[in-house]
């Protein structure tokens, strides 16, 4: 009698559109040994299933109540489930539920919907085994890629390094990829990731990486992806210490100056504006005329200490002439006085008091400057942005990373502030588009609320530029599956994408207890920048690198033993060797499909071919350990079983290896051997 299924139980609190698709993507994780047992709690039923047969899906009817209440999480079995996925469109509630969660069961797996990055750190602290992710971020990144245009498909920091991933067409003579051989790409500063011969399609959508077979050769016009390690980011160094010691360092500096110096700095920042001239010149008048002011009154009045004397002074400046000679009526003071001091607050109410005028100017100016001082619209090869929504604002954001003109049109002045130095049209997108010199952009990114106003702004956007010999890349958001399908069918060419979906794989993915570092597109699949911690008894354990790539595949991009373990900042620890064996304790950073994270989740690897290898006696007998080694590291065969083939050749063994693998495998032998044959048995042959 067979054994009964492993059962995972998840709860998925809030069922609006991010929570619908991580019902769905939990249930792809089910096997025909693992049931996923997935129950739901919201406070109403949706009005609206966005995706199919959604109910089926859920372990039992769709719990109604507040997923905050103790007796709602207890019916709802909290304390037997593996992970918790909190994803109301309320933060608030999102981490009052977390710590309910907590209470109840210590255990369970917290990944919960949140924009507030302090406070998610300090959870995860404190509460453990959590996780939160903005659902409007990651996805952000894909939509300002795909309108990039520019073959940039993804970008992501591990520790300070940058890796970017790229997809370019080969162009003739490249010396990197013309007439190279793909299965020679894994190189240590890019690994390529995907190849489609120019006249084809991708082989599989169900395969996101290793389109190609050993023997295959890029050729001019094909088209590859491949990620590659570009220049660390700058970063600002903030000098150390409180604010006394950098300011007596400053003033240090300041007082070695020679007068040269003094007179050149104070000519730089008098030019960088006209009105510092006017304010340095006020200044200076209205020093020169307090210290006359002071001296005429303390050499003229008997009796007059100097502290009253520069108080009178001051009091002169701000036009107190009638407060200063009121107290001293009594006193003989000469008639000449009363004269030079009149002047001298009259003088002050045209200078010193006009300076202050300037000097509010400037504030008030700088103040309201972002509804005027707006650049020009760009003429050509810009992006166009409608929607400037939380969606809308990440992806400006990224453009302006890249530096990418654009101009963003938006039926709401609300968060004009935020972009002071973009074009903006602020009206109905529809009657504004054509001031946006769409005839001219190179892409167009709609993502607003409104997915019917989507479809209409891409297609004006469509007739407005079926003229044009530059076709106009059209990225288009959406908020069901079913609707993205229909769009990509009336719109061939566009790249539509729902905000909800694209972040539920990275949802659920955390959901297995990894950490998801990133995502991005390639070929029409959602790619995971996913870190593993390898822990005893995992799926990971005591398999090669080659064999985690090809039998799950997925990329390893980072590996670090335990015993090595200190940052990200360690660059020889990116692109890794694919001989290295895990153990408990290592981290890996892999590209990932939600596909390959079920793969390793469940440990279904693809099953490796059987090769028949063939060696003649090698040339050198000091060859015969390196030939042992190699074997073992390569194929992962028993080291004394590698040794004792070695000692006894001629022989012939039998590996089990993947295709990759066997062709490193086949070119390292050969160095130290020069009679080795390396077969691939064909399914049912004998050994």
């Amino acid at each position: 009698m067979g054994s009964s299924p492993r059962v995972d139980r998840f709860l998925v609190c809030g069922l609006g559109s991010l929570g619908q698709y991580c019902v769905y993507h939990l249930q792809r994780f089910a096997t025909e040994g693992t049931v996923v047992s997935v129950t739901a709690i919201d406070r109403q039923r949706p009005e609206e299933w966005e995706v199919e047969n959604l109910t089926n899906l859920l372990a039992e009817d769709l719990l109604i109540g507040d997923c905050r209440d103790e007796p709602v999480l207890l019916k709802a079995g909290v304390q037997q489930c593996r992970a918790a996925l909190i994803v109301t469109s309320n933060e608030t509630v999102n981490i009052e539920a977390a710590i309910a969660i907590r209470r109840l069961n210590p255990d369970v797996r917290l990944v919960v919907r949140s924009s507030r990055q302090s406070l998610n750190e300090l959870l995860k602290l404190r509460l453990g085994n959590f996780n939160a992710y903005d659902p409007m971020e990651m996805p952000a990144f894909a939509f300002a890629m795909a309108g990039l245009r520019v073959g940039l498909l993804g970008s992501f920091n591990i520790g300070d390094t940058r890796l970017q991933v790229v997809e370019q067409t080969v162009q003739p003579r490249d010396p990197r990829f013309d007439n190279a051989r793909a299965v020679a790409q894994h190189k240590k500063s890019y690994r390529l990731l995907s190849h489609r011969p120019q006249a084809e399609i991708p082989a599989s959508p169900n395969r996101a990486f290793y389109h190609w077979q050993v023997d295959t050769r890029i050729r001019a016009g094909d088209t590859i992806a491949y990620v590659e390690i570009a220049d660390a980011p700058d970063y600002i160094q903030h000098q150390s210490g409180d604010w006394r010691s950098r300011w007596q360092a400053g003033l240090q500096a300041v007082l070695k100056e020679q007068p040269l110096q003094w007179f050149q700095r104070v000519r730089a920042w008098m030019q960088v504006n006209r009105t510092r001239p006017l304010i340095a010149i006020g200044l200076v008048t209205a020093l020169v005329l307090w210290v006359l002011g002071a001296i005429m009154l303390k050499m003229t009045v008997p009796d007059l200490t100097w502290t009253k004397a520069i108080a009178s002074g001051a009091v002169l400046l701000l036009g107190g002439y009638g407060d200063v000679f009121g107290g001293l009526e009594n006193d003989p003071v000469p008639g000449w006085v009363y004269f030079i001091s009149l002047l001298i607050t009259i003088i002050s109410l045209l200078f010193v008091l006009g300076v202050v005028g300037i000097i509010a100017d400037n504030l008030l100016s700088a103040r309201f400057s972002f509804l005027q001082r707006r650049p020009p619209m760009p003429k050509q090869g810009h992006v166009v942005i409608v929607g400037l929504g939380r969606v809308g604002q990440q992806v400006a954001n990224w453009l302006q990373t890249f530096r990418q003109p654009f101009v963003v049109l938006t039926e709401a002045a609300d968060n004009l502030a935020l972009f002071p130095k973009i074009p903006i049209i602020v009206g109905n997108p529809i009657q504004q588009i054509r001031h946006a010199n769409i005839e001219t952009a190179k892409s167009l990114v709609v993502v607003t609320d409104d997915q019917i106003l989507n479809l209409e702004v891409a297609l004006t956007a469509r007739e407005l530029t079926r003229q044009q010999k530059q076709s106009l890349q059209l990225v288009i958001r959406s908020y069901n599956q079913r609707f993205s399908t229909s769009l990509a069918a009336l719109i061939p060419n566009a790249r539509v994408m729902a905000v909800s979906a694209l972040a539920a794989e990275a949802f659920v993915g955390s959901a297995f207890g990894e950490n998801i570092l990133s995502l991005f597109r390639l070929n029409e699949q959602t790619i995971l920048v996913t870190e593993f911690l390898v822990q005893a008894g995992d799926t990971l354990v005591g398999k090669l690198l080659s064999q985690v790539s090809y039998g799950y595949g997925v990329v390893p991009i980072f590996y670090e033993r335990n015993s090595e373990r200190r940052t990200f900042d360690n660059r020889d620890s990116l692109m890794p060797s694919e001989t290295w064996m895990l153990k408990a304790g290592d981290r890996l950073i892999v590209l990932s499909t939600i596909d390959g994270l079920r793969r390793i989740e469940r440990g279904q690897m693809r099953p490796p071919r059987t090769w028949r290898l063939s060696m003649g006696k090698p040339l050198n007998r000091g060859n015969l350990s390196e030939i042992g080694t190699t074997l073992h590291r390569i194929s992962g065969l028993n080291l004394n079983t590698a040794n004792a083939f070695a000692q006894n050749l001629p022989g012939t063994i039998y590996l089990q290896l993947y295709d990759y693998p066997a062709h490193h495998l086949l070119a390292e032998l050969r160095k130290l051997a020069p009679d080795v044959t390396l077969v691939a048995l064909e399914e049912g042959e004998k050994k």
